[in-house]
């Protein structure tokens, strides 16, 4: 569906004062289901519903769809109603077997016919069918609904042709459940064409055989003749209707309480939903044995057995999808919180490492500034400027040596000096007998001591 595709300007005016169909002396109505005093009053022309019909019936392997003309109106007491006319149908529309779409082109014709019916004949809705499929709005009409017939008192037909059923849908104004179907709708016609009204009613109600249904006339021949439809009666069990009923109640509660769960405080409560499926799952199991044991049903209980089914699964297949996207959501908290605890552990070990750096380093100031203190000490141990005690070692060491030297050599000299006096060598001087040789330190001649 282009989202780009405008259907002209809606027309947001007060609804006109009219007298209803059914209090007006000039029509026939005939009711087409049960409608309901909450229900907005939809009345259809009987004409138009036929082309409707027809125009289903022409060719069911794909949606066809129209608008519907007429008027939005208030009756005396301020209760609004809604009365169709008449119908056209959309040409140059995309559809296949499960979806039905309008284009320009489409409303562009849908406007150059609404031009030759007089102004006062209004757009008030649209109809389309659901071949097999059922009587309710998907994504797709919802869509058509909320941007193109939006207005309070906007309608939309459904009609399934293979099911045999049909349903009208109106606004609600709530906007939790925006768009409900109606528990039935009003066939209108001329107070001449009573029994005419009356008998196309019951046709459309599943009450009388379809042999010579008006909405097989007139249609365009499909090479082969339409087949006719026999409803035999045969005897049926009184328990067989109270079981299907009881079974379709059972249903219809735990419907209800999955659709609660799904739309209550609570939406992790995961394991309960899923328990309700395979209930539900059973429970229709169980219902199709008994139907499938019925010859015939009561009057309706197909359609509604119909309805169920299907309300059943779009229900299942949002839930499982509700579901999946929980599992998603959950392995990612679960890896999102395993990543978080990680990162926690780390920073932790981290920060003990840098309490632990810190310390250490604290500790090596202490030792170096005790030891600075220590040399400083030693140094100076009288507070004056610190000396240089290698140089000081090491000039005492020099004046030892020197002095030492000195004090050997003036020994030697007295000792040598004595000897003479006496007449004996000196101490340094070589003895007779001596085998080594030297030199006299008085003479430059070497001597032999043998």
């Amino acid at each position: 569906m282009d989202s780009d595709i405008e259907f002209g300007e809606v027309e947001q005016s007060a609804p006109r004062r009219q007298l209803r169909p059914d209090q007006n002396k000039h029509y026939a109505v005939a009711a087409c289901g049960q409608p309901r005093d909450n229900d907005l009053p939809i009345y259809v022309d009987l004409d138009a519903m036929l082309d409707m019909e027809r125009h289903a019936l022409s060719d069911t392997s794909v949606e066809l769809g129209g608008v519907l003309l007429g008027g939005q109106y208030e009756d005396h007491q301020g209760q609004p109603f809604v009365v169709v006319t008449d119908s056209l149908r959309a040409a140059h529309y995309e559809s296949t077997k499960g979806s039905f779409k309008f284009t320009h082109d489409t409303w562009s014709e849908i406007s150059r016919q609404r031009d030759e019916f007089p102004d006062d004949l209004l757009i008030v809705g649209w109809y389309h069918t659901h071949p097999d499929w059922g009587v309710f709005l998907s994504g797709m009409d919802m869509f058509i609904c909320d941007n193109f017939f939006n207005k309070p008192l906007d309608v939309a037909l459904v009609i399934d042709p293979c099911r045999d059923d049909r349903g009208m849908f109106h606004w609600t104004g709530n906007p939790r459940d925006r768009i409900r179907r109606t528990n039935g709708f009003y066939l209108t016609a001329s107070r001449f064409r009573l029994e005419e009204l009356q008998s196309f009613a019951a046709r459309l109600e599943g009450k009388l055989e379809m042999a010579a249904d008006p909405r097989l006339r007139q249609l365009p021949p499909a090479g082969a003749s339409s087949p006719t439809v026999i409803h035999l009666a045969e005897p049926r069990g009184a328990w067989q209707p109270l079981a299907v009923l009881g079974m379709l109640s059972m249903q219809f509660l735990l419907v209800a309480l999955l659709a609660w769960r799904m739309l209550g405080p609570s939406p992790a409560a995961t394991e309960p939903a899923a328990a309700g499926l395979r209930q539900v799952e059973t429970e229709r199991k169980m219902l199709d044995r008994i139907v499938g044991q019925l010859q015939v049903a009561p009057d309706g209980l197909v359609t509604q057995l119909h309805e169920q089914q299907r309300a059943n699964e779009l229900l299942t297949a949002a839930n499982l999808g509700l579901h999946a996207e929980i599992q998603v959501l959950q392995t990612d908290q679960e890896a999102t919180l395993q990543q978080q605890r990680k990162l926690n552990d780390e920073l932790v070990a981290l920060r003990k490492d840098l309490d632990e750096l810190r310390q250490t380093n604290q500790q090596q100031r202490t030792k170096i500034t005790g030891l600075e203190k220590e040399l400083v000490a030693a140094s100076n141990p009288e507070g004056g400027t610190p000396t240089n005690w290698t140089l000081i070692i090491g000039g005492l060491v020099a004046l030892l040596l020197v002095g030492g030297g000195a004090a050997v050599l003036v020994t030697l000299r007295e000792r040598r000096a004595e000897d003479e006096r006496h007449g004996e060598p000196a101490a340094d001087e070589p003895r007779s007998g001596d085998s080594s040789s030297a030199e006299s330190p008085d003479e430059d001649r070497p001597w032999s001591g043998e």
